[in-house]
């Protein structure tokens, strides 16, 4: 199969429209997938989507066959979602509570929390931490690898992650509080 996807790049290359609609087949459903993880919704997901087909047959002549397409197609989405989200001005509010919980009960919360509650806890999260804490814990990359795809520093990628579990911790101690005081959560 490696053999028959370099010809479709080569075709793919030479502006044959037949191949290229093959290639962008194989890969754009997973490529969807990717989007919609680090964007969230539908609507910025497919637009991220269609920003990184230009930018994949752009740059197909810089692919050099070394390692997987698939792994290469997935960077390119990533980094087109990071640069969508630095474009963005989202801020979310839940600053004004990170000093309602104390450190102890913090850090048991996120051993409580289920995957589906981490997930929509994110939404609180700042674009960037969010961003960071997806590819860490989600996609397993290491901070070197986040900090090359995303061109920030290692330590920049620590403190994103640090501050997105942090945040996590602190939103889901006020949801438990608010549900065990027999008060429903809004």
């Amino acid at each position: 199969m490696p053999d028959q996807i370099q010809d479709i790049i080569t075709n793919c290359l030479k502006g044959n429209r037949k191949s290229q609609k093959q290639f962008f087949k194989m890969y754009n459903r997973k490529l969807y997938a990717v989007a919609l993880k680090y964007m969230g919704n539908v609507s910025d997901a497919e637009e991220v989507l269609q920003d990184s087909w230009l930018s994949i047959f752009n740059s197909l002549t810089n692919y050099k066959n070394q390692g997987q397409i698939e792994a290469w197609l997935k960077t390119i989405v990533v980094r087109t979602a990071w640069k969508a989200t630095r474009k963005r001005k989202f801020h979310a509010e839940i600053d004004s509570v990170s000093n309602l919980v104390k450190a102890s009960e913090s850090s048991q919360a996120i051993d409580k929390m289920t995957c589906e509650e981490v997930l929509s806890l994110l939404s609180f999260v700042p674009a960037a931490s969010q961003q960071v804490f997806k590819m860490f814990v989600l996609d397993q990359y290491s901070h070197k690898e986040i900090a090359a795809i995303l061109s920030i520093d290692e330590s920049t990628s620590r403190a994103h992650l640090s501050k997105a579990r942090k945040m996590l911790k602190e939103k889901f101690a006020i949801i438990n509080n608010v549900k065990h005081n027999g008060l429903k959560a809004i």
